[in-house]
């Protein structure tokens, strides 16, 4: 049985850290992370057999995971644990097909028992899973019309199915991961894991242990053997985002894994032989970090086999519409609402918006119109957007037709859009600090600010 992954939500660090040493120490993949913010994320990307999370986790709702994993046909099983039984909440996460539901205090012995059981039933689902038509990948969708972007998916698909390193290059939020998962899916590890790593995200220490593993009692805070992404990708697709943001020493260390095709753990004796397609992004032009001595020359070489260039979305605004229609569609199914589309008026701004964030930027405002719409269509208000005219000027704040004869002031009209997406997320400021683009702490200060102002 070892080889199953487990990933385990728990929030006491310590219970947490226990069990992942324990099923570690046993063979098994294992990752553990503090709540369920991020579940979702993880499981899209990681094939993941058994999940072990508090009944009770932050950001995650026991009856909502079970059924969001069962709308998307994710085959894994799921065991809850519980500070204290209660029967009827027990019965609901069985009958939505929870693997079991333990109260603490649970011996390890007992999980350990619980995941024979859930590999078991695995075992037992797998030929009705694929043989069943509701049963397939999730497709990943590239919205275009344009040109450049076209033959960039041709490009794309033709050298999917090969072993050839890729290099993506383009500006944050233009769609360079999702480049990563077409090519993934176009090729023949489409069935492997796609494994995910942000280069810029962790310290230099942690990510040579991230990418490449460490066994036990390698450097201090080493309390079990840890597996590397690069052999978690194993037959599959490695995806290394913001590369050049990688140290020297590390990039030496990759350069040899894709050369010899072996990876030494940290504090290893004996290197690991890996099969893995990698496909590495940056924000940045890959050949001036050559040349600033940032980025090895003989790395950039090896990843650049397929350069793929993704163009910003204002040189390629004709795409506008298909993007808006499709993120008007998905965010009025996923917020149920009933959003037909954009007035002539809110189509014009957004043509002469700049869009620094790109597609991401976007996406980020058609979902929060989508939320702020009191009608079936758009307004330039709904998109809370900075814009010029055409010659340069800026814009009038945008007002309700009621209040035409009165202007209103860039602070008041912030206030007023604050205090509108607060009401519309029943005052959940985390939500509506994410709608409104701001982090909660300012949504914080905002209100402090205005509360002091009456």
């Amino acid at each position: 049985m070892p080889g199953h992954r487990i990933l385990i939500i728990l929030e006491n660090p310590k219970e947490r850290m226990a069990y992942a040493r324990f099923f570690e120490d046993l063979g098994f993949l294992v990752d553990a992370i503090p709540d369920g913010s991020q579940v979702f994320s993880y499981l899209k990307e990681n094939k993941t057999d058994l999940v072990i999370s508090d009944v009770a986790t932050p950001g995650l709702s026991a009856v909502d995971f079970l059924k969001k994993i069962n709308e998307n046909n994710m085959i894994c099983q799921v065991l809850f644990l519980s500070q204290e039984p209660v029967l009827e909440h027990a019965v609901n996460l069985m009958k939505l097909g929870a693997l079991d539901y333990l109260v603490r205090p649970v011996e390890l012995e007992q999980l350990h028992l619980q995941a024979k059981r859930a590999f078991v039933k695995l075992a037992q689902l797998a030929p009705a899973i694929k043989s069943s038509p509701s049963f397939s990948h999730k497709k990943v969708k590239i919205i275009a019309k344009d040109e450049g972007i076209r033959q960039l998916l041709t490009l794309a698909a033709r050298v999917a199915d090969s072993s050839a390193s890729v290099l993506i290059q383009g500006e944050s939020g233009t769609g360079k991961e999702l480049f990563a998962k077409y090519i993934h899916e176009k090729s023949g590890r489409h069935n492997q894991p796609f494994i995910a790593v942000n280069c810029a995200a962790l310290p230099e220490n942690l990510l040579e242990s991230e990418l490449f593993g460490h066994e036990k009692g390698a450097f201090t805070g080493a309390i079990s053997r840890k597996i590397g992404k690069f052999e978690l990708a194993h037959k599959g697709t490695l995806f290394l985002d913001e590369i050049t943001e990688m140290q020297f020493h590390l990039q030496a260390k990759l350069l040899r894994v894709l050369q010899e095709k072996v990876v030494d753990r940290v504090g290893g004796i004996e290197p690991v032989e890996v099969d893995v397609r990698v496909i590495a992004t940056t924000n940045r032009d890959a050949k001036k970090a050559v040349e600033d001595n940032d980025f090895r020359e003989d790395l950039f070489h090896r990843l650049n086999t397929i350069p793929l260039v993704i163009p910003p979305l204002r040189d390629r605004k004709g795409d506008l519409d298909l993007l808006c229609e499709f993120f008007i569609q998905k965010y009025c199914k996923i917020d149920g609402r009933n959003v037909k589309g954009l007035t002539t008026q809110a189509a014009r701004l957004l043509q002469r918006h700049s869009f620094s964030g790109n597609v991401r930027e976007l996406e980020n405002i058609i979902h929060r119109a989508v939320l702020l719409a009191d009608s079936e269509w758009i307004i330039p208000e709904n998109l809370m957007i900075d814009s010029c005219n055409e010659d340069g000027r800026i814009m009038e704040p945008f007002v309700n037709a009621g209040d035409e004869a009165e202007p209103v002031s860039l602070k008041t009209m912030e206030q007023k859009m604050i205090y509108k997406t607060l009401d519309q997320t029943e005052g959940n400021r985390t939500h509506a600090a994410k709608i409104l683009g701001i982090s909660v702490r300012t949504l914080r200060n905002k209100l402090h600010e205005y509360k002091d102002s009456i």
